[in-house]
């Protein structure tokens, strides 16, 4: 029993762990409890300011999520305050922003950068914001190098700082070498040119960094808002005190000294992003001066917490809409798919009674069980483990389409009936070239033969075949002459559309033929009754009857017979007359020779059609000396 709990708890938490592969929280929330702190990794080397100054050595602190395997991270690096003239990678409240942002499951880097400038030149102080871009850019060059070593993007690197450092981060991110300021090839009391920004430090990855995702902004300034232009495109959250006297809150110079160049603060930056389309977010921190976060540590959630959400916008997966049908008949399959993103899965759920019974990752097939409105839902999650919006799509199910019908055929009449199921169009092919949209339609052909009747019925989404193959032909018609010469008969069919000919001469004897005219020879004289049965290919048939004399006997004429004897047929019934009083004899035969009925009469007699089935019969009245046969159509 133990064995199997622990078999089912772990088949339940299998299946759960299934359905939510798509979910995760990482860069949502720390969903990481421990940090792992590297310290001090060299990335470069560069010459400080001073005359006499010796090359310095740089060195960044990298943070990362304890445990994470994932291989590709996206990496904040944070560049620290101070004017330039103070401040090192680990200085409060750094290593609590860093790890912050590694337990939500990014990689962090705090570099070093070169310090000091003469504050009564001008020149210096924007050579000493100028070596900061340098080794900021000697960091990014050598961390990409390593980005394998290091398991982040090349691709989502994110700048960040305070102050100073974000002065760098927007150099970084929208300037070239082309607009370097003038004063770094050199000045009167600084005369060494600084070289170009990928010039110092080292020489790793080609001495280019990558283009940045994003910037996080905490009271930071740019030269000229000019150097942002709408093809570098990078997002930008800011933070900036009202109160701010250190570093314009809007324009002017930093620490109110004009030894320093003008500068643009988070206000003109948040409209220049704003008039270019850039996307971006600005959060004034209203009532506070600079570094803020030192003297109101609860600023540090606002910024964490904004920073995260906006951040997150730039990492999760932005799914194109679904595709599929918005209609779709209950047994057939419906594909669904949404655009493949490399290193990306996706997670699809029903909403309605259905199966999915194919899964390629950004596409699904679905049988649908049931009708009604449905939906299904798909959620990415991309190769960073960022979870994208859950995107629904609706169907609707309706039921199959059947086709099927009867039909009467009336020689060459045909009388549909149509008894097709969840249908509303109809499409009828008569077989001749014409067609018809009727839901029931009567089709009367020009002549006879093979047709196939095919119905298409559908209910605007799905649609149904069937379709019968029928022969037609108009009924033959039974009548011949004939001649006599001795005991020989000889005798003439009507020939009409008829495909069988059969004959009863009277004596016994009968032939089927396929052709009109037949000669009979009788085995001696006398009356006999011969009658003629014609069919069509359809089986349609028709009959005629005639005594035939081959006596010398005196006996009653054809003509004297049909004065004794009339035979007068009403709707439901046949009236028969004699003009003497003789007693007669009354038969009734089926178009095969069945007699079906028979009685006596003198004078006259009645017949009833009311129990006979629509066809042709024939009619035999008479005695001895006296005969008359009539066809008899019952309707």
């Amino acid at each position: 029993m133990k064995r199997a709990c622990i078999l089912f708890v772990f088949l339940l938490l299998f299946t759960v762990s299934h359905s939510q592969s798509c979910s995760s929280l990482r860069y949502q929330d720390t969903i990481f409890h421990n940090v792992t702190v590297t310290n001090g990794i060299y990335f470069g080397t560069a010459t400080p300011y001073g005359l006499l100054a010796q090359p310095q050595d740089l060195y960044l602190d990298f943070y990362e999520p304890a445990g994470d395997t994932l291989t590709k991270r996206p990496l904040i690096v944070f560049e620290f305050g101070g004017g330039y003239v103070i401040g090192w990678r680990s200085e409060p409240d750094i290593p609590q922003f860093c790890e912050y942002f590694a337990k939500c499951g990014y990689a962090v880097a705090s570099i070093d950068y070169r310090l000091g400038l003469n504050p009564v030149d001008t020149n210096s102080t924007i050579r000493a914001y100028y070596r900061g871009v340098q080794d900021e850019r000697s960091a990014l060059r050598f961390l990409c190098q390593r980005a394998n070593q290091f398991r982040f993007d090349t691709s989502l690197i994110i700048l960040t700082g305070t102050s100073a450092g974000c002065f760098c981060a927007f150099a970084n991110a929208f300037t070239t070498d082309a607009e370097r300021p003038a004063s770094s090839y050199g000045s009167l009391l600084e005369p060494s040119d600084l070289g170009c920004m990928d010039c110092s430090g080292n020489n790793d990855f080609d001495h280019h960094i990558p283009k940045i995702k994003a910037i996080v902004n905490q009271w930071g300034a740019i030269l000229d808002t000019n150097y942002i232009d709408a093809s570098e495109n990078v997002p930008v959250i800011s933070f900036h005190g009202d109160q701010d006297v250190l570093v314009p809150y809007v324009y002017g110079y930093p620490f109110q000294l004009p030894v320093f160049p003008n500068v643009y603060g988070s206000v003109p930056i948040h409209q220049r992003l704003n008039s270019l389309g850039i996307m971006n977010e600005f959060h004034p921190l209203v009532g506070y001066g600079h570094e803020p976060e030192l003297l109101a540590p609860n600023l540090n959630d606002t910024i964490y917490n904004y920073s995260r959400v906006f951040l997150y916008k730039l990492l999760k997966p932005t799914t194109d809409p679904i595709h599929g049908p918005v209609a779709i008949c209950k047994s057939k399959v419906a594909t669904y798919s949404v655009s493949n993103t490399t290193g990306s899965k996706y997670c699809w759920q029903l909403s309605g009674n259905g199966s999915i019974v194919q899964n390629n990752g950004n596409n699904i097939a679905v049988l649908w069980n049931d009708t009604g409105m449905v939906s299904v839902s798909v959620k990415e999650l991309n190769a960073i483990l960022a979870e994208g919006e859950e995107l629904t799509f609706q169907t609707s199910v309706v039921g199959d389409a059947k086709a099927n019908f009867g039909y009467i055929a009336n020689e060459l009449s045909l009388t549909l009936s149509n008894w097709s199921s969840n249908a509303t169009h109809y499409h009828w092919a008569f077989g001749d070239g014409s067609t018809s949209q009727d839901t029931d339609p009567v089709k009367i052909y020009t002549g006879g033969g093979s047709y196939t009747v095919t119905l298409i019925a559908d209910n605007g989404v799905c649609a149904d075949t069937f379709a019968t193959t029928l022969s037609l032909d108009s009924c033959p018609v039974a009548s011949f002459t004939y001649q006599t010469t001795n005991l020989n008969g000889f005798f003439y069919a009507q020939p009409t559309n008829t495909t069988s000919y059969t004959w009863y001469f009277g004596d016994g004897d009968s032939a089927s033929v396929t052709y009109p005219n037949v000669v009979h020879v009788y085995p001696q004289s006398g009356y006999f009754e011969v009658i003629l049965l014609v069919k069509n290919q359809i089986g349609c048939a028709d009959a005629d009857a005639a005594i035939v004399n081959l006596s010398t006997t005196n006996i009653a004429t054809p003509d004297n017979q049909e004065a004794a004897i009339t035979v007068q047929q009403l709707v439901n019934e046949i009236k028969v007359k004699c003009l003497g009083h003789e007693v007669m004899n009354l038969e009734i035969y089926d178009v095969s020779g069945r007699k079906i009925g028979a009685q006596s009469f003198s004078n006259a007699a009645e017949i009833s059609l009311q129990n006979l089935q629509k066809g042709i019969y024939l009619l035999r009245v008479g005695n001895a000396t006296t005969q008359v046969i009539r066809k008899v159509v019952v309707q």
